[in-house]
């Protein structure tokens, strides 16, 4: 019997047809639109607020999808070592009901500016219930007060905790994760591509969603999804240059590839764990899933790749109202069994 080679991920992507003119909003999606641009509306005007104040309206944004979160067996706070003598590091290790041992060590969205373990601890919990594993939540520190490397330092220490966990505690001795979301997902591979050039212990697997690979502002889904969809591309544009000073030019620390993880050297990518992209389809980084999926085939990593269409940057976070990010969770859960079995 003659076996056939495994269709590519990428196969069934059409990304000509995901930017067009008529991708749109799924029923579901259009009523949670609805709802936050009214919700939005009563919120006080921010073009004059510093980014203290900024914060805190981000805050209340993320607020109205942390309410009645999932049930798990226990949240603890710790207070890990930092990185090469920097502070402690605060993270929120999320216990499920169901836990085996293992653990997945996430990082929240923000665009490296805003966030916190509060403003993604529905996914916290989300994930953790749907793997049926601890979930070591990071809150790392922001720009532009602590600019790269210090957020990425900070998840660097919380891995490494992790991974010492691993070798002493039973409850951590199961396959260990890296996993994040938006600028979260981009610290994640930014974790596994210094402990990789460090020849330190790299994630067994890593769940990227609607990650930030590149600093490539033209791409068809920035043209196409850069304003009227949620994450708008002047913000993504200045979060950058919060979090990355120093300009455009040949040599600007946004193309160092633990800034723009696409960007990496073809022989670092080839050593990759299998890693699961989640894209929403109606988001102006689908194009940085999109390149980073075709930058793991070429180099031979193990990936997954699902573009869910008709939603926003952001919509795992909505549980309770979307079907589709329902679906996410249960997709990187598949994912993680088939890769870690």
């Amino acid at each position: 019997m003659i076996s056939s080679k495994p269709a590519s991920p990428l196969a069934s992507v059409d990304l000509g047809r995901l930017v067009s003119p008529e991708a749109g909003r799924s029923a579901e999606m259009e009523a949670v639109w609805k709802y936050i641009q009214d919700e939005d509306s009563k919120l006080p005007d921010q073009s004059a607020m510093n980014l203290v104040e900024k914060r805190k309206i981000a805050a209340l944004r993320n607020l109205r999808w942390n309410n009645c979160e999932p049930a798990v067996e226990s949240v603890e706070r710790l207070s890990l070592p930092g990185f090469s003598g920097a502070a402690d590091v605060v993270c929120d290790l999320v216990v499920p009901g169901n836990v085996r041992p293992g653990c997945v060590v996430y990082m929240h969205g923000g665009g490296w500016v805003n966030g916190s373990i509060e403003s993604c601890n529905r996914i916290a919990r989300t994930l953790a219930n749907a793997l049926s594993l601890r979930v070591l939540n990071v809150d790392y520190r922001l720009a532009p007060e602590h600019p790269f490397p210090a957020g990425l330092h900070d998840c660097i220490a919380a891995w490494r905790w992790a991974v010492q966990e691993g070798g002493k505690s039973a409850g951590f001795s199961g396959p260990l994760a890296i996993s994040g979301d938006s600028a979260g997902a981009n610290l994640a591979v930014a974790v596994l591509l210094h402990e990789l050039r460090a020849r330190r212990r790299a994630a067994d697997c890593g769940l990227l969603f609607y990650g930030v690979y590149d600093c490539d502002f033209e791409t068809p889904s920035y043209q196409r999804f850069g304003s009227g969809f949620g994450l708008m591309r002047a913000g993504m544009e200045k979060f950058l240059d919060l979090y990355a000073p120093g300009g455009d030019g040949p040599d600007a620390l946004r193309y160092d590839p633990l800034v723009s993880p696409a960007r990496a050297p073809e022989a670092l990518v080839a050593r990759l764990p299998p890693l699961y992209l989640a894209a929403a389809g109606l988001d102006p980084l689908v194009c940085d899933s999109y390149n980073f999926a075709c930058r793991l085939e070429e180099s031979g990593v193990p990936y997954g790749l699902t573009v869910h269409e008709g939603v926003h940057h952001g919509f795992m976070q909505i549980t309770e109202r979307l079907s589709e990010a329902r679906r996410a969770y249960e997709l990187a859960a598949d994912f993680f069994d088939n890769v870690t079995a």
